[in-house]
């Protein structure tokens, strides 16, 4: 499956790039007054433009890199699954998002998150290669624990990542603990269902010793009902892990965020769980943030 199996005899090879970088270059820098958050779109070699984005949680800033231009997995909730997926992006196209942030804002960048274009396991050997360097010594030198990879649910990778040896984070994008909703909402979830995809996330967790995180868009009148909670305490409850809850960043009429009462019921429907929940609200609200959004504003335009 993938070329990457003896990666631990290799990494002098991947992080030893001949050659500049030298792939990306600035199309457009929004900065945000409310939250601190900073969203750049780089444009490629080849015309084509992916997103990046900068994100304040407290004094600590995380950097949301693309791992492709567009995307294959047609999430129905998500605006870069409108576009398709047009290439998977080179290591070195993911690693210099980093590069160019670093030095166009003046934020300390303290975490990675594979979290933007892109289904970073669709593109793994790459990704994968891009992480190395960023947490290398001679790459980055970014702690391994401060980069996490999230799947929108490629079950083999998942099971092919639990056994690398280095200590990434692993994210995946679940937003519905129901087989059939999760379906109409992640069409990924017709290949690999919900229970298959458990499955991997909990064998994740018994090869690593470590816990995964699940991302949970929560989505007014689709997800958000007690009936929806039962059922995420039902399927997680064996599986150690941290649930993240994120109230929809609105793009398009076709979904809305919940109100505040309705997101503060769904999370009394979660406490006392035996798993950590956690309200994140996205950031960059006010500067086109969600995955997309600022492409199709600058692409289209």
């Amino acid at each position: 499956m993938s070329e990457m199996h003896n990666i631990s005899n290799n990494v002098k090879d991947i992080v030893d790039v001949d050659g500049p970088l030298d792939l990306l270059d600035l199309e457009t820098h929004e900065m945000s007054n409310d939250d601190g958050s900073e969203k750049f779109l780089f444009r490629c070699k080849d015309g084509n433009a992916i997103e990046t984005v900068l994100l304040r949680s407290g004094n600590h800033y995380t950097l949301c890199v693309s791992s492709e231009i567009g995307c294959a997995m047609g999430c129905t909730f998500c605006k870069t699954g409108e576009m398709g997926l047009k290439r998977k992006l080179q290591s070195g196209e993911i690693v210099e998002q980093v590069l160019l942030a670093r030095r166009i804002s003046d934020k300390k960048i303290s975490n990675i998150v594979f979290m933007g274009m892109g289904e970073p396991f669709n593109n793994y050997d790459e990704v994968i290669k891009a992480a190395i360097i960023m947490n290398h010594e001679k790459g980055l030198n970014i702690g391994a624990r401060h980069i996490t990879i999230s799947t929108s649910g490629l079950v083999p990778y998942i099971r092919e990542f639990a056994h690398l040896p280095f200590q990434f984070k692993l994210a995946i994008s679940l937003n519905s603990a129901n087989n059939t909703k999760r379906s109409e909402l992640m069409p990924i979830n017709r290949k690999y269902p919900l229970d298959d995809l458990l499955s991997a996330a909990k064998y994740y967790t018994i090869v690593t010793n470590k816990l995964l995180t699940f991302e949970y868009v929560l989505l007014k009148g689709i997800n958000d009902t007690a009936k929806d909670a039962h059922e995420l305490i039902e399927k997680l409850s064996s599986i150690p892990s941290k649930l993240n809850v994120i109230p929809y960043n609105e793009v398009d009429d076709r979904f809305q965020r919940p109100g505040e009462k309705d997101i503060h019921r769904f999370l009394t429907q979660l406490e006392n769980v035996p798993f950590a929940v956690t309200l994140r609200y996205s950031g960059g609200r006010g500067i086109h943030a969600a995955c997309g959004q600022l492409y199709h504003e600058v692409m289209n335009s």
